[in-house]
């Protein structure tokens, strides 16, 4: 006896739709698609701050006010256009060229750097990735790699829920990528060592820290300043 093509087509989707769903993609460490350095404008949402947009887009605080003609304290709004060209322009150039030797320790008189955590290292920087992951397991603390001010601390990039920026001076800044709610808040100043969050009993699976230090917008290898 032939085969109803109706019916075939309607197991077809039912096996599609059973299949399909049984095993969800893990969602990218970063939202910015391959374009984002080719982005022209962005546009303000409740939430963002110069900083944790120049984060996004791999510029400074600086070169976003000065193609936006902005003044301090850099106050935005919602809706707004910001203009991102002039900013990611020469960000853009610069990781076209070959990347001069530099030495490891960063000239000048950095931070006195610790490592954000005690957890294990699980991906270290290099490869695509900008910072290094660790696995954090139920009763560990996520601290303040270097004292600093809390210029950020709100919504996540792509994977992660929350995001905790630092300014340390002028060139330096550290993120903390994690999906638990962290215990500071803007414009709070911290001492190196001073608890960003932890992981309580309730969690059921290990969490993910996402670490970087960014000097002057570049992300840096961590394992070059933190002794």
């Amino acid at each position: 006896m032939a085969a109803n093509p109706a019916r075939l087509v309607v197991a077809g989707l039912v096996l599609l739709a059973v299949f399909g769903c049984s095993a969800p993609a893990r969602p990218p460490v970063s939202d910015r698609g391959p374009d984002y350095t080719r982005r022209s404008t962005y546009t303000v949402s409740r939430g963002d701050t110069l900083y944790s947009i120049a984060w996004r887009y791999e510029t400074t605080v600086a070169a976003l006010a000065r193609a936006n003609r902005l003044r301090p304290p850099y106050t935005i709004y919602p809706g707004q256009t910001l203009r991102l060209s002039k900013a990611t322009r020469r960000r853009a150039t610069a990781a076209a060229r070959p990347a001069p030797s530099r030495p490891s320790t960063p000239a000048g008189p950095p931070p006195k750097w610790r490592w954000p955590t005690a957890a294990s290292v699980t991906k270290r920087f290099g490869n695509g990735n900008k910072g290094m992951d660790f696995q954090l397991n139920v009763g560990q603390r996520v601290v303040a790699a270097a004292a600093g001010e809390v210029v950020y601390a709100g919504n996540g990039l792509g994977g992660y829920r929350h995001l905790v920026i630092i300014k340390h001076d002028p060139h330096y800044l550290s993120a903390y990528s994690l999906n638990v709610q962290g215990r500071v808040v803007e414009g709070q100043r911290v001492k190196a060592g001073a608890i960003l969050a932890d992981i309580s009993s309730r969690g059921r699976q290990a969490q993910t820290l996402h670490f970087e230090i960014r000097k002057d917008g570049e992300a840096i290898n961590p394992q070059g300043v933190i002794r």
